[in-house]
């Protein structure tokens, strides 16, 4: 049986005197300290969260200022990935963990389909099936997102840093994932689209690719988090 998770405020890690990318690095330090387990579940400000390898685009500059001016704040993170738009509605959980290893990839995809797993029971408790899989055309594809009938409800993602003051190898693990709980999937990927039309990107997503609970059942749900939170409890990582 794995340890339950510690869960933290958001806006105690989550500080808005601090990026994204600043407050993650906190958390993660908090892991090598502490060598404990700890969650949080938090819905973030409207805005784009980014992995840091888009700030290498030549408009990235331009293109933040353009979303910036309408309302559409860009924020880097530490783990890699695409575009993830953010508005009230989307649920984020981040993990962050020890796990004693001598190299990340021999670990990373059972850790994966572990939070897949966890989010998978949240969603269960609404009669929703999702599985894990590649759903091509939606907004920051990977093969670890969460679909329903072929459509995307969840994209996860990692970022792995060693911990240098273990005396055995040891890792410090960002495991967190992004879900569309009470959201409009269509509004979600007008967002993304438009930060990769500021990028002057070819690239485009499909709104008929991703889904979320809500769109699911025909009416918003009030207890997502308490679901999540029960998982945490009894965890599959």
């Amino acid at each position: 049986m794995n340890e339950p998770f510690s869960l933290l405020q958001a806006d105690a890690a989550f500080s808005v005197e601090r990026s994204r990318r600043d407050s993650e690095t906190g958390l993660l330090d908090r892991v090598d300290q502490q060598q404990q387990r700890f969650a949080i579940i938090h819905q973030a400000a409207i805005g784009i969260s980014v992995p840091r390898s888009y700030q290498r685009n030549i408009r990235f500059d331009a293109a933040c200022q353009e979303l910036a001016e309408a309302g559409l704040p860009v924020d880097v993170r530490l783990s890699g990935g695409g575009v993830v738009p953010q508005a009230p509605g989307v649920i984020n959980l981040h993990l962050a963990y020890p796990i004693a290893a001598n190299y990340p990839l021999e670990h990373a995809e059972s850790q994966y389909i572990g939070l897949c797993e966890l989010i998978a029971r949240a969603l269960a408790d609404y009669g929703i099936h999702a599985t894990y899989q590649p759903v091509q055309g939606s907004f920051c594809d990977g093969r670890f997102n969460l679909a329903v009938d072929g459509k995307k409800i969840a994209g996860t993602a990692q970022y792995w840093r060693r911990n240098r003051t273990a005396t055995t190898p040891s890792f410090s693990l960002l495991s967190h994932a992004v879900i569309l709980v009470n959201s409009d999937s269509a509004a979600l990927t007008a967002m993304a689209n438009k930060f990769e039309a500021a990028l002057h990107s070819t690239v485009r997503y499909a709104p008929e690719k991703t889904t979320s609970v809500m769109e699911l059942l025909g009416a918003p749900v009030a207890d997502f988090e308490q679901r999540l939170l029960q998982q945490l409890q009894n965890p599959p990582i």
